[in-house]
């Protein structure tokens, strides 16, 4: 179901895009909920249809997350007219949590689809590259952590996932998106294109460039995808 089918059915207490995010989820994503500290792994995704006389429900789509010790579900209910979601906890650290359930007023899917990421020997992680480290050659850590006595390389994606985790810090800290290619409004030459990283890279809106070609120097309008750079992503 589409974003406008789905505005359709929502009610105002449910955003539709909040109903396609949901949708979307899959086993072995990471999450961000009601944006807390916690980053969620999705271990399961169960869809149920529910066809008794007597229920309103016409369906649920329920997500097991887990992080450490907690798990809780995350439930999505289709009605004839609206939708509903909410936090389910089974299972908590803090057991007077215990069965109770709390409104989803937000779900972010982390972006784990970076086409290059740094990873060292012996480890199962991966991590962003540090893009001031990689400008000079140089693997690093875009969190900053790491073993800092560790040597990294930078490896494509595609080689270590899914055997690898992500570093958490960097998949939170760190939302790449693909910038389309950049041309000089003077001459028409091409400047750049890739990858932008970081936490509010969405409202990017312009780039200030020097044109090496006709020496064109001030600040030019960009257009920053809509959606998160993939690993086979030609602008990388």
């Amino acid at each position: 179901m589409g974003a406008t089918d789905t505005a359709a059915t929502v009610d105002a207490g449910v955003e539709p895009s909040l109903v396609d995010t949901i949708k979307n989820i899959e086993e072995g994503d990471l999450l961000v909920v009601n944006g807390t500290s916690r980053t969620w792994d999705v271990t399961d995704v169960a869809n149920r249809t529910i066809e008794g006389p007597n229920d309103a429900r016409e369906s649920k789509r329920v997500c097991r997350l887990s992080c450490g010790e907690s798990v809780l579900g995350l439930e999505l209910v289709a009605y004839p007219d609206h939708y509903t979601a909410s936090l389910h906890a089974p299972a908590v650290e803090d057991w007077t949590e215990e069965s109770q359930s709390f409104d989803v007023h937000d779900v972010t899917i982390l972006s784990q689809d970076i086409p290059w990421v740094v990873v060292t020997g012996g480890a199962d992680k991966y991590h962003f590259p540090d893009p001031q480290a990689a400008a000079f050659g140089e693997a690093r850590p875009a969190c900053g952590g790491g073993n800092q006595s560790a040597t990294y390389r930078i490896v494509r994606s595609n080689t270590v996932r899914p055997t690898y985790a992500g570093c958490k810090d960097c998949l939170r800290r760190e939302k790449p998106v693909a910038l389309d290619h950049v041309t000089c409004p003077s001459c028409s030459r091409s400047i750049c294109h890739g990858i932008l990283r970081g936490s509010a890279v969405g409202a990017v809106d312009g780039l200030s460039i020097t044109c090496p070609h006709c020496d064109f120097d001030g600040v030019i309008n960009v257009d920053v995808a809509s959606g998160f750079a993939g690993v086979d992503d030609p602008t990388t």
